[in-house]
């Protein structure tokens, strides 16, 4: 199968489709000038990292995080630098097979050729199929020898977490600790000192907010500002008036048939998981599948699924949805779970055993293999089209364009020109940003440009890219105090205030010889006693109050209970003096009926951070650097192919 690959690999079509790869990627995906298509944008261990593996990795990122977030994936997207992010796995991943190198994994081409043959997208009626892979990855933009060295990256990392991993083991008495120390419930006692009750009564002199903003004037700096005005080359704008021909649609169609418009059967079902542990006995196996089968009893008689998914099931993936694993197709769930699924009837309630345990299941609905006609999907390939062809015009416009801005041609020319708007903004900041230009590498060129000076901005594939100009720019500076002497008073004030109410808590603090003091010392002073009665110490959070975590970690450390926590504590500027009036651990017979899902779980965490660990030593000991005008003149990373890999 990899001979087959590597010589599609060597075809013609192949040849000039990596040649327009690195023409787009010349011209839109590194940035502008010679020298920033051929500089690295880090080294590790004296290995290069380029822009275009920068945008190919975030490329990857956008489309997992498009499939697995769906229509919420915009919203996702908006809050993650995807190039940063990318570089950081880039980062690892050197780092990784390096080491996996050192210790000495290794990944033949048979384990390879069965891990790609084993991959659904490449199957077709359960089964590899040449022609599909080398569709999927033509459409994919991807080279069979670079496919097939991510994945023997990610096949050698994966047999070194396990290495990693498989070291972590969990005592009896560590997993007990843990469970006590995330199921210890606290009640706590406290008073109040509210900052806000004394401002009314502080009234400092024009000497002390003087001083005040000497001594904290970094409080009162004012960030670098600046003025834009910037054209965005909108596809659909631009292509309002394109409308594809009926050969263009249908060639469409016909390319796409079998990536986009071809699904596979897929199932939709709900299961309940009683697991058995790897290594159980033989009686703890008949244990859990007696409770199965009397599970399926109850769901036979008429029971109600979700409701004994909640209380039976152990896949906490699921359990909380009542066992709904939704819709999947061949190849995505284990073989024996597979296979009996799709031998299954709609309706139809079945145990199965897996290697995780017995699954009760129930199928909801079996969609069998199709294709869409086309004039079901004939909007969809028109928006498409001219999505596509907005794209090229944008580019296209943008490319006439800057050479016209460089000459002199004014914005708002250009602007009729194309039949769009000039969006000239306000001042803003970094950090607002993101309420006035809506486009993160727009921002980070903008704020890199002189006064008057222009500049394109690519955008991502089938995204609009920007041609902007810097209107103004007004410096970091702090203000003349005369300026804003109310804004100082009213902060000198609030410091004031906090800072007299600690006071006043430390001085009740003093007041309290033994926890016995704690209401009289409240009454001698006029404050009400608030309680939080029995809550769980690990979730850092005090009802009543909100997050919270010094106050969590101090009840913990109290030595004798009832007891004082012997610090006061402020939150938003009020002080507060706590007593801690009980501490109860979770009871031998709760951590038996959670033992098994907690150890679980617990190993499940304790390896992730052992990996994690793993991964920051390996940070630590490499010879790492990044270029950071380099990188962040770098593209943003491309829109993913409908069809992701």
């Amino acid at each position: 199968m990899l001979d087959r690959m590597r010589t599609w690999g060597r075809s013609t079509g192949v040849k000039v489709l990596f040649v327009i790869l690195m023409i787009a990627f010349a011209f839109w995906g590194v940035g502008a000038g010679l020298a920033g298509r051929v500089k690295p944008v880090a080294t590790v261990n004296g290995k290069r990292i380029f822009p275009n593996e920068i945008d190919q990795q975030a490329d990857r990122l956008r489309r997992n995080l498009s499939q697995i977030y769906g229509p919420n994936a915009e919203s996702v997207l908006h809050n993650i630098n995807l190039r940063q992010e990318a570089l950081n796995q880039i980062i690892e991943q050197r780092l990784i097979a390096d080491e996996a190198r050192h210790v000495g994994v290794r990944v033949s081409d048979e384990t390879l050729a069965n891990s790609i043959a084993a991959d659904p997208k490449f199957q077709q009626d359960g089964a590899f199929n040449a022609d599909r892979y080398e569709e999927t990855l033509q459409d994919n933009n991807l080279l069979p020898a670079d496919y097939e060295t991510m994945i023997r990256g990610s096949l050698m990392q994966d047999a070194l977490r396990d290495m990693v991993e498989q070291g972590v083991q969990i005592s009896d008495s560590e997993a007990r600790h843990a469970y006590d120390l995330h199921n210890e419930k606290v009640s706590l006692a406290y008073v109040i000192i509210p900052s806000n009750d004394l401002v009314p009564k502080i009234s400092p002199t024009d000497k002390q907010v003087q001083d005040y903003f000497n001594t904290h004037k970094d409080d009162f700096r004012e960030p670098e500002r600046i003025k834009i005005a910037y054209l965005d080359y909108d596809p659909e704008i631009l292509a309002a008036r394109y409308a594809p021909t009926d050969k263009d649609v249908q060639d469409y169609y016909n390319s796409n048939l079998k990536s986009l418009y071809t699904h596979p059967d897929e199932a939709h079902a709900h299961h309940i998981l009683i697991e058995v542990q790897p290594g159980a006995t033989e009686q703890q196996k008949a244990t859990a599948k007696a409770k199965a089968e009397g599970i399926l009893k109850q769901l036979q008689s008429g029971a109600d699924f979700a409701k004994l998914a909640k209380e039976n099931s152990q896949d906490p993936a699921t359990k909380l949805d009542g066992g709904d694993l939704g819709s999947f197709g061949r190849g995505q769930m284990i073989k024996p779970f597979e296979d009996a699924v799709f031998s299954m009837k709609p309706g139809e309630l079945r145990v199965v055993e897996t290697r995780f345990g017995f699954h009760i299941v129930k199928l909801d609905s079996i969609t069998p293999a199709h294709s869409d006609k086309l004039p079901d999907v004939r909007a969809k390939i028109v928006d498409a089209l001219r999505n596509q062809t907005g794209s090229r015009m944008a580019r296209q416009d943008l490319d006439e364009d800057v050479s016209a801005a460089l000459a002199g041609t004014s914005l708002d020319d250009l602007a009729k020109k194309r039949g769009i708007e000039v969006i000239n903004t306000p001042a803003f900041a970094r950090a607002d940003a993101a309420a006035v230009v809506h486009n993160e590498k727009l921002v980070d060129t903008a704020f890199k440009l002189d006064i008057n000076q222009v500049r394109a901005v690519g955008g991502a594939k089938d995204a609009a890219p920007y041609l902007v100009k810097l209107l103004a720019r007004e410096p970091a500076h702090v203000p003349p105090f005369k300026d804003i002497a109310a804004k100082v008073r009213d902060a000198c004030i609030k410091d004031m205030a906090e800072a007299q109410a600690r006071a006043k808590a430390q001085d009740i603090l003093k007041q309290l010889k033994s926890p016995d003091d704690f209401e009289k010392v409240a009454q001698t002073n006029n404050l009400t006693i608030h309680r939080a009665e029995s809550f769980l110490r690990s979730s850092e959070s005090v009802p009543g109050i909100g997050s919270f975590p010094e106050v969590t970690d101090a009840a913990g450390l109290v030595a004798k209970v009832p007891g004082v926590i012997d610090r006061v504590m402020q939150n938003k500027g009020d002080a507060y003096v706590f007593e801690v009036t009980q501490r109860t651990l979770p009871s031998d017979e709760e951590w038996k009926g959670a033992q098994s899902d907690f150890v679980s779980e617990y190993q499940q965490r304790q390896r992730a951070e052992a990996w994690q660990h793993f991964i920051e030593g390996l940070k630590a000991r490499a010879r790492i650097s990044v270029d950071p005008n380099q990188f962040a003149q770098g593209s943003s990373a491309p829109e993913p192919p409908s069809d992701s890999l």
